[in-house]
């Protein structure tokens, strides 16, 4: 079930050239996408929305899944705060990973996106992206861009300054580290 965002997230196609929303959505038609990993859903191999699951525990973001027609096209994915970008490398269960510093209402958060093909992400470390900023194109479906994950966006958002690229948590409790991205 998609919930509808907090009044600060917009989509940029409304918006004035010379305006900078504090933050966007993370693929067009965002809001239209099924997730079939919400925030804080606990799955296992045993009950997981996805099959087959190799995972165990507390999911730390929200999955957005692409549209039947997108699976062989290429799938722009959009930074949805403003910082650094801060890393850029394969991540065990995403393939292609980036996490980037970003404030969001006014505190520190690192924003992970995954399944991302990373050679389509031309930002080097270091770099500052505006929101709404093209990141780069989901990964292909069930290759090492996604770690042979199905082809989506993993969005994950991380409170404090640490980064923290973990895609499930163990306990309940630790959810508190996070924000549902769709909040």
């Amino acid at each position: 079930m998609v919930r509808q965002p907090a009044d600060k997230i917009q989509n940029t196609v409304n918006q004035p050239q010379n305006s900078v929303p504090n933050l966007v959505l993370p693929l067009s038609s965002a809001l239209s996408r099924v997730i079939k990993k919400p925030f804080g859903i606990y799955v296992s191999p045993n009950n997981s929305p996805v099959n087959p699951e190799k995972f165990t525990g507390y999911h730390t973001g929200a999955d957005f899944e692409i549209f039947l027609e997108e699976e062989n096209k290429d799938v722009s994915v959009f930074t949805i705060c403003s910082g650094k970008l801060l890393v850029k490398e394969f991540g065990r269960g995403y393939g292609g990973m980036l996490a980037q510093a970003c404030d969001i209402s006014s505190q520190p958060v690192t924003v992970v996106y995954g399944h991302l093909k990373l050679t389509s992400v031309k930002a080097a470390v270091g770099v500052y992206l505006n929101a709404g900023d093209v990141l780069g194109i989901l990964g292909k479906g069930y290759t090492l861009e996604t770690d042979y994950e199905r082809k989506h966006l993993h969005l994950g958002i991380h409170k404090g300054n640490g980064i923290d690229t973990r895609g499930y948590v163990a306990t309940a409790f630790e959810l508190n580290n996070w924000i549902d991205p769709l909040s």
